[in-house]
């Protein structure tokens, strides 16, 4: 939950946008992002539905992700 609400972060308050950047989340929190704590934490998010892959895979190989409403509301209620 600590990355997800590292990304919402990204978004501030007023952000009409859900893009989110999980690599520099990550590093705000001291997590590399070639480790399995990472790659699990994305993982789980996505699961959950708190996190969208986007649509171009060349965003997710660099660490972009839509968060969902539902991922906004559980971050900010976190």
């Amino acid at each position: 939950m600590q990355l997800l609400k590292a990304m919402r972060e990204q978004l501030g308050k007023t952000s009409a946008g859900r893009s989110a950047d999980a690599v520099a989340a990550a590093n705000s929190l001291g997590m590399d992002r070639g480790t399995l704590e990472f790659h699990r934490s994305l993982h789980d998010l996505v699961r959950a539905d708190y996190l969208e892959d986007p649509a171009n895979p060349a965003l997710r190989a660099q660490g972009k992700y839509l968060i969902t409403f539902e991922g906004i509301a559980a971050a900010d209620n976190y």
